[in-house]
């Protein structure tokens, strides 16, 4: 069964029932690369690469198969003008219900734009055909004239597959990372190196950093260079990395001149919520739902330990073991996402705050009753659960939107109306 997770309306801080359930999590990943162009590398052209998770498809059962279909708009804009873009869609055909729901499959799609060099503003739009859910992004990108520099590069692709031609890449197989989702393994660098001064090698110097983990690798090769436009891929050690964000930073010297490459990837360990990019920070926050018992084994588990205790404590909450998605865990992070949206002020996330504790635990409320500029007192607001017939009250001490209790409520006390509503 599909994860449903409740959605809130954000706007000047209100909160409302939602008509409907929508995801908390973006319909598609995305990556935009630049290049120069296939014949001439005083232009560029940009490669956009989509993944869709099938899981986040709203299929339809047919005779035969079960169909989903979803619809992708590119604009690209220099300044206000629109240059370039399409509209296109795409279909999906699985043959058993559980492939609907696989967090594994990805559906990928690839267009190829063409373009002078100078800045532009990429606007990428996906809707889900049946379910009519949609989700939009906007990235600014700068396309360079690569015949100036005696050597420059392309963008990195990371890629999950590259099919050779004798000593020649021949076919990448594109693969998307984000905060959202890791790189599996294996994995690779790719990019094209430009050399229009037509040295005959290069040096390549490259390392990876961790951003939690500290973690440092560091590798150096020297490779013969094919002409003006030379393809180059790295392995990356993706089997020996723990859950980070990684930066990847590449050297390319060549004629005593060089060319510096870098991107972001991400290394993603299964168990953990989509929207989870540290296991310190995933399992502090289940302190408002966390037995006694359950909290101190989370909290004394050593670092080789903590990832099995966290998925152990999902596992007893999961209301569909044998799947491969746990919605109560997904549910749970999806309102800690929201409330950091909705009530993070004064440099504290929004969980940590007095109306993100009730909302995490107990969700939005059935109404708002609020008064934001009353008359010789503080603002308030007052949040009435109907179903487990309860109300709290909330008010701006000091005018900065950081509304506290006004009478104290605890973590206990909110964990005794859990599954009552």
């Amino acid at each position: 069964m599909k994860l449903k997770i409740i959605a809130i309306l954000l706007l000047s801080f209100m909160i409302a029932r939602a008509d409907e359930n929508v995801s908390s999590y973006p319909l598609f990943q995305y990556d935009i690369v630049a290049h120069a162009a296939k014949e001439d590398l005083s232009r560029g052209r940009i490669e956009i690469f989509i993944e869709v998770l099938y899981d986040d498809l709203l299929f339809l059962k047919t005779t035969e198969s079960y169909d989903a279909e979803y619809e992708i708009s590119v604009i690209i804009l220099e300044g206000n003008e629109q240059v370039d873009g399409d509209l296109w869609k795409e279909s999906v055909s699985v043959e058993t219900f559980d492939q609907t729901n696989s967090r594994r499959d990805i559906d990928l799609t690839h267009k190829t734009f063409e373009l002078e060099p100078g800045k532009y503003t990429v606007k990428l739009r996906l809707e889900d055909v049946e379910s009519r859910k949609s989700y939009a992004f906007e990235e600014k990108i700068k396309v360079d004239d690569y015949s100036e520099p005696p050597v420059s590069g392309s963008e990195i692709t990371f890629v999950r597959q590259i099919e050779m031609d004798g000593d020649r890449i021949k076919t990448i197989f594109p693969e998307v990372t984000t905060s959202y989702k890791g790189l599996g393994h294996p994995a690779f660098a790719y990019f094209e190196i430009y050399n229009p001064q037509m040295a005959d090698s290069a040096r390549i110097s490259y390392q990876i950093l961790g951003e939690k983990s500290k973690f440092t690798y560091r590798r150096t090769a020297s490779i013969a260079l094919s002409g003006e436009r030379s393809a180059y891929s790295i392995p990356l050690p993706t089997d020996s990395l723990s859950h980070d964000r990684y930066n990847l930073i590449v050297e390319i010297v060549a004629n005593e001149k060089m060319a510096r490459l870098e991107k972001t990837f991400y290394i993603r360990w299964g168990g953990l919520p989509r929207s989870a990019e540290d296991l310190d920070m995933a399992i502090k926050q289940l302190q408002y739902i966390a037995n006694s018992k359950e909290w101190k084994k989370l909290k004394k588990a050593s670092d080789d330990k903590k990832l099995q205790a966290f998925i152990e404590f999902w596992k007893t909450r999961d209301p569909s073991p044998g799947t491969e998605q746990n919605e109560a865990m997904e549910s749970y992070y999806a309102k800690i996402d929201a409330a950091n949206q909705a009530f993070t002020v004064m440099g504290r996330e929004g969980w940590q705050t007095d109306r993100g504790i009730v909302f995490v635990v107990l969700g939005p409320p059935d109404e708002v009753i609020r008064n934001d500029y009353p008359s010789g007192s503080r603002p308030y607001q007052i949040w009435q659960y109907y179903s487990i017939n309860r109300q709290f009250e909330f008010f701006d001490r000091h005018g900065f939107g950081d509304y506290e209790f006004v009478y104290p409520v605890s973590i206990a006390e909110l964990q005794r109306f859990i599954g009552r509503q």
